[in-house]
């Protein structure tokens, strides 16, 4: 009995897709309708560029700094900090982001509690939700923007790169996000429904 009540407790969403995809909108949900905390892989990377003393920066140059990480330390070495980290705050709901290795999502999965999520979208819709996000760091051109998108994806990636096309192969659930914001969070909350039941815990 006490072990199910453990299990029970901790629910881990893993996020996972190519770039402007929407994940942001899944995790902005789950964050404020679902009372999750949110933790991006990429905040690791951020900070170890601050350790650099790297404050202009582009998408690749996050990029390179994960492949290099994962050469050095593992393929798992992002998720292995970031459940070190969340082990500490001792939440019950988290949302993770910012996956992009198999070694990470193989790392995670082996937390009976953890769901790895897949959202999809059209190249060219994604193109255009990235130039209105504007993020400093995001490629300003169609062209830039194939190159870094097919990198993400695996794209003439060895092991330790980028491989959100591997990771997607791993997904317990895929959404699709071609329409709008509420269509994407209308799929989100009838998905959660299913992974609350799935883990034992209230919606």
């Amino acid at each position: 009995m006490n072990s199910n009540k453990k299990k029970k407790y901790i629910v881990y969403v893993g996020v996972v897709g190519q770039i402007a995809v929407g994940k942001g909108v899944l995790v902005e949900y789950l964050t404020k309708k679902l009372g999750f905390i949110s933790f991006s892989l990429s905040s690791i990377l951020h900070e170890e560029l601050k350790k650099k003393k790297i404050n202009e920066f582009t998408r690749k140059t996050l990029q390179d700094m994960g492949d290099e990480l994962r050469r050095k330390r593992g393929d798992a070495v992002l998720a292995e900090l970031a459940i070190e980290s969340l082990m500490k705050q001792g939440k019950n709901r988290v949302v993770i982001e910012g996956i992009r290795n198999p070694g990470e999502v193989e790392f995670l999965k082996k937390n009976p509690n953890f769901v790895l999520i897949g959202v999809k979208a059209n190249r060219e819709l994604r193109f255009k939700r990235l130039l209105k996000r504007a993020k400093p760091w995001d490629p300003k051109t169609y062209s830039d923007f194939v190159k870094v998108d097919r990198r993400d994806l695996g794209i003439g990636q060895g092991k330790s790169g980028q491989q959100v096309g591997k990771c997607l192969a791993y997904c317990d659930f895929t959404l699709t996000n071609n329409k709008d914001t509420k269509d994407l969070q209308r799929k989100v909350d009838v998905l959660m429904k299913k992974v609350f039941k799935i883990n034992g815990v209230k919606h």
